[in-house]
């Protein structure tokens, strides 16, 4: 599934630009769309083909992309041609965009390198129904349109202080900093794949080293002598202030039922055992306009970005 994805997406990458750019007669490229595998012209942007098999790949990586293994329906595959004709649309008025070389090569190897070596590379550009130098024209026209987006909307997208206090204002529960923790772990590495003789020696020492807590001995000194975290066994296993998204789901799990200073049982995660001594805990709280100002800043340039596109290419129609 994954190669089919990748070349899904890759087919949604080459989008619109190959060989058939070059012929302007209907009936030519859809005698060129089968040439090419392309399928059945389904409308034309300017001189530039959009063609059945452009559709159905793309709805194809989309429908990976979900998870989902049924055919796109009409529907979906219609939106598809859709944003299809607007991204073609902004190609054709971009065509006189000039792009580094280096660029186009730098983007051309990020596309390389997501696959393990040159045969399967060849292989995912062959079901791909295309060859590098159609790739590389389509990846020209991807950075060409995107510089010329960029051109159009820096005037239009400069923040504004005053919208972004209104904003602020009126969506403040939107803004919370969510609760965070601060705890100390002595961490034995273990992870899923280790030999099972490897995890179980793992298990069994650390069930050792909580049962010498238990009897009283320093958390501080069993981490300097026994964690297998070498950056924070020197400082008596400190982890700092977390939250949710930014630990184990385990550990967060598990320091979550402890007060300040108590110490948890052994905990199983991905990477291996833990014993946790929670330090601190602070609640929810909400942020200040400061503190969400950059948030806000993207949200409305995200939200105008696509106001503005939308006004461009029906100004291109």
């Amino acid at each position: 599934m994954k190669r089919a994805l990748l070349a899904a997406t890759l087919a949604f990458v080459l989008g619109l630009g190959t060989a058939e750019y070059l012929a302007r007669n209907f009936s030519l490229r859809q005698w060129l769309g089968q040439i090419v595998r392309r399928g059945e012209l389904q409308t034309l942007v300017g001189h530039r083909g959009i063609y059945n098999n452009d559709v159905e790949r793309v709805a194809q990586a989309e429908r990976y992309a979900v998870g989902a293994d049924t055919p796109a329906s009409a529907e979906q595959k219609g939106a598809v041609l859709q944003r299809l004709v607007e991204r073609e649309t902004l190609n054709v008025a971009a065509a006189d965009q000039a792009v580094e070389s280096a660029i186009i090569s730098r983007e051309m190897n990020l596309l390389r390198f997501q696959f393990p070596d040159e045969k399967t590379w060849k292989a995912v550009l062959h079901d791909a129904a295309t060859a590098p130098w159609m790739l590389r024209h389509s990846v020209t026209d991807n950075l060409r349109t995107r510089q010329w987006l960029e051109t159009q909307l820096a005037a239009q997208l400069v923040p504004n202080e005053d919208e972004n206090r209104q904003y602020f204002t009126t969506h403040t529960a939107q803004f919370q900093a969510p609760p965070r923790l601060r705890a100390s772990h002595l961490f034995l590495a273990a992870p899923e794949g280790y030999p099972t003789e490897v995890i179980e020696t793992k298990r069994a020492l650390i069930e050792q080293l909580s049962k010498r807590l238990a009897n009283g001995e320093a958390f501080p000194a069993l981490v300097a002598e026994f964690s297998e975290d070498e950056a924070t066994k020197t400082r008596g296993g400190d982890l700092g202030f977390f939250a949710e998204t930014h630990m184990l789901p385990a550990v967060f799990a598990a320091a979550a039922k402890l007060h300040p200073g108590e110490t948890s049982a052994p905990v199983r995660s991905r990477l291996g055992f833990h014993i946790l001594r929670l330090t601190e805990s602070l609640p929810p709280r909400a942020l200040s306009f400061e503190e969400a100002q950059p948030e806000i800043e993207q949200l409305l340039a995200n939200k105008k970005r696509a106001e503005v596109v939308t006004d461009l290419i029906a100004s291109l129609r």
